[in-house]
């Protein structure tokens, strides 16, 4: 018999590719872990933010809520009061960007009803979206519309006006007659029956309603609003 020399396996592209992709992967995981986490801690800042404002929020109830240690809130924010920030930016913005979406959609010819509607809607989708998924939307907005720190105060006064303006533009078609500054005020009347609508005092009469309920029930008012009678 003759003894041949056993050769070295070639690590070769199939294998080298491999390794690759599995550094790949690891690096997804990690990535997608992370965003989890990051997820986890935004909804969670938004329910205490909305349950009791800021300054009674505590970074260590806020990490063990979320289930998470206060290292990530440093790593994926800096600080508790930049993960609150975001926190409440993003609470508003949905909010902001879901109204002016629905006032976009409406066509040349909405009545005075359609656009209180088409305003009034993301509220209603809101305050009746499952937690963790916008149901704290409103009680930030509400709570920073009454008293927003000074860090937002600016930059939410905008976001908000962007909203009246675009929502004063639809009014001016079916309320000619209504000075420019008579509109503007109205709609800060409304924004106050928004106000209560997301407190106590309301929820009596909204309990166990579907959203379309909601609307059928509080848009009316609404539109009396607008219209000032």
């Amino acid at each position: 018999m003759v003894w041949m020399p056993r050769q070295k396996r070639s690590a070769g592209p199939t294998s080298g590719s491999e390794a690759k992709r599995h550094a790949e992967e690891r690096v997804d995981g990690r990535r997608e872990g992370g965003n989890r986490t990051r997820r986890r801690l935004i909804n969670t800042a938004q329910e205490m933010l909305a349950e009791r404002g800021e300054d009674s929020i505590r970074l260590r109830e806020l990490t063990v809520a979320a289930q998470t240690n206060m290292e990530s809130v440093h790593y994926h924010f800096g600080s508790l009061g930049a993960l609150l920030q975001v926190a409440e930016a993003e609470a508003v913005e949905h909010v902001i960007d879901a109204q002016l979406a629905e006032l976009d959609a409406l066509s040349a010819d909405a009545t005075l009803h359609d656009i209180a509607a088409a305003y009034f809607r993301p509220f209603v989708q809101a305050l009746n979206a499952p937690s963790g998924e916008g149901r704290p939307y409103m009680g930030v907005l509400v709570r920073l519309a009454v008293d927003p720190p000074a860090e937002l105060r600016e930059w939410l006064a905008a976001t908000i006006q962007s909203a009246h303006d675009r929502l004063c533009e639809r009014l001016r078609a079916v309320l000619p007659d209504v000075p420019d500054a008579e509109l503007r005020f109205r709609i800060k009347c409304v924004g106050g029956i928004i106000v209560v609508l997301s407190g106590w005092a309301l929820e009596p009469d909204v309990r166990g309603k579907t959203p379309e309920q909601v609307e059928d029930l509080l848009v009316p008012a609404i539109a009396g609003a607008f219209a000032g009678g």
